[in-house]
């Protein structure tokens, strides 16, 4: 979900004069994934594209954005062990605020700013489905920060997996309205996952585990360094097949879980799984997903209904297009194209 710093009624004016031409931003560990969209119309049309250096906020680093990513503003995405995400069920009460409903629900002090959406309203005494995010309020203000004069001005803040998966929707939403699906976005350090029935959020989880888990389990199973075990891993001519079983243990056994819960609580089978991010396309991660859920994933493009792809994407980076998701989906949620 959005983290808006501003005014919330100024931003949404601000957004009507400006946001036809949004830059997004994924801080991501491997990377800074970029995306600069424009709205046409009704046509939404990429005009740059670009992987950065990664962003080191510790260090007091700023990005440098080329020209080709100039905006008046732009929608960021960010990844922590400290976030909370999760899909509850409550009694919505005229005498709390929603805000509040979060913080309980999350278990969350007042250090973190939340933010949620009511995914399945419950009529009286119903309990409604609801999907609350907190993000603590030093790291939004840390990337903001980077922001605080010029363009581009900081339009919004959310989880990249999120983010991710609204790009999904956009892109696969139609295909999917009718199933019952996981949706896996693999990075370097976290690895978020939903699963959806008929488009409805059902279940959604981050997990601290990802490509650099993968690097350095194989560093203490085989006693090589981070550059060696990231060139077995990527290479396979070595079998490390235990030590990765390892690493993504955990995160395996609550997919098969998730994965029960969603087919009974929906009496249905699951019918699709589609990855995204850095890891997507590890031989590794597709084979421990694939063993697990029983479908083999599909590795998909979130620019598949964007135009000018052909144009503005960077031909170094082809191959790569599922490392933007998160950055897609946070430009497509600015200018609320979703």
């Amino acid at each position: 979900m959005d983290q808006k710093k501003k005014n919330p009624t100024k931003a949404k004016e601000q957004g009507q004069r400006k946001l036809s031409n949004l830059l997004a931003l994924d801080f991501a560990n491997s990377g800074l994934k970029a995306v600069r969209l424009k709205k046409v119309k009704d046509r939404i049309v990429l005009s740059a594209a670009d992987i950065l250096p990664p962003v080191n906020l510790d260090a007091g680093d700023h990005p440098d954005l080329p020209k080709p990513l100039a905006a008046y503003y732009t929608s960021l995405c960010v990844s922590t062990k400290e976030a909370h995400i999760r899909v509850f069920n409550h009694v919505l009460q005229d005498s709390e605020t929603f805000e509040d409903v979060i913080y309980d629900n999350l278990s969350v002090s007042q250090d973190y700013r939340v933010a949620g959406r009511i995914l399945i309203e419950g009529k009286g005494k119903r309990e409604s489905s609801i999907l609350g995010v907190a993000i603590p309020e030093n790291l939004i203000g840390q990337h903001l920060d980077l922001f605080v004069s010029g363009a581009p001005a900081p339009h919004s803040l959310e989880l990249s997996g999120l983010a991710a998966f609204s790009a999904f929707l956009f892109n696969r939403g139609k295909q999917t309205a009718n199933q019952t699906v996981c949706l896996i976005e693999a990075g370097h350090c976290h690895t978020y996952v939903a699963f959806l029935h008929h488009n409805q959020l059902q279940v959604v989880n981050r997990f601290d585990v990802g490509g650099k888990s993968l690097q350095q389990q194989v560093q203490i199973a085989l006693g090589v360094d981070e550059e060696m075990a990231s060139t077995i891993l990527s290479g396979g001519s070595v079998d490390v097949a235990a030590p990765v079983r390892t690493a993504l243990a955990p995160f395996i056994k609550q997919l098969s879980i998730y994965r029960e819960y969603v087919e009974r609580q929906n009496k249905t089978s699951l019918s699709g799984v589609y990855m995204s991010g850095g890891e997507a396309k590890s031989s590794y991660w597709q084979a421990a997903v694939q063993q697990v859920l029983g479908l083999t994933p599909v590795i998909w493009n979130p620019f598949e209904k964007i135009e000018g792809f052909d144009d503005a994407y960077p031909d170094q980076l082809k191959g790569q297009e599922s490392r933007f998701a998160a950055a897609v989906g946070a430009a497509l949620a600015g200018m609320e194209a979703i």
